[in-house]
């Protein structure tokens, strides 16, 4: 035979181009037993689908096939209705995260705020711009001298030492 015609043949083949008579060919070439060894590596996959094609399916296969699928009882699935609420809490949660954080946020802030001052301190600077305001409006009498310090700053540590 003509091993030539048999490898256009399998060119043909991996391209899919061959007929069906041209792939009996090939499967009746393939089923001897004398083939070429640059040949006999394609012999399995001839050989393989006519061993395949000998294997039929019993005649009871389909009603076989049949009863395993009716056996099998079908439950019918339970809609759930989904309320408008049970939509939205993801969203409540993502909402009361971000509220949580912002408020542990600027809660946390606030003691590190250059602004916040001992209210004792505060009371007694405020003592003290009365006690300035009152110079620049009015000028002082003799008697309302000794009631106010002479040094302002002696009026801070005073009124922080009484205490």
């Amino acid at each position: 035979m003509d091993y030539k015609y048999i490898e256009q043949l399998l060119e043909r083949y991996w391209k899919t181009e061959t007929s069906i008579e041209e792939e009996d060919i090939l499967r009746a070439f393939f089923s001897q037993q004398d083939i070429p060894a640059a040949l006999k590596q394609y012999q399995p996959l001839f050989t393989c689908q006519q061993e395949d094609a000998d294997i039929k399916l019993g005649d009871d296969f389909d009603e076989r096939i049949l009863a395993l699928t009716e056996d099998t009882e079908v439950k019918p699935v339970k809609a759930r209705t989904i309320s408008l609420q049970q939509q939205l809490r993801p969203l409540f949660k993502a909402a009361a995260v971000i509220a949580i954080i912002f408020s542990v946020g600027g809660a946390l802030q606030h003691p590190w705020d250059a602004s916040w001052n001992d209210p004792r301190i505060d009371y007694a600077n405020s003592y003290i711009q009365q006690i300035d305001t009152a110079d620049t409006i009015v000028p002082m009498q003799a008697e309302n001298i000794t009631d106010a310090p002479a040094d302002s700053s002696k009026a801070v540590n005073e009124t922080l030492h009484k205490e």
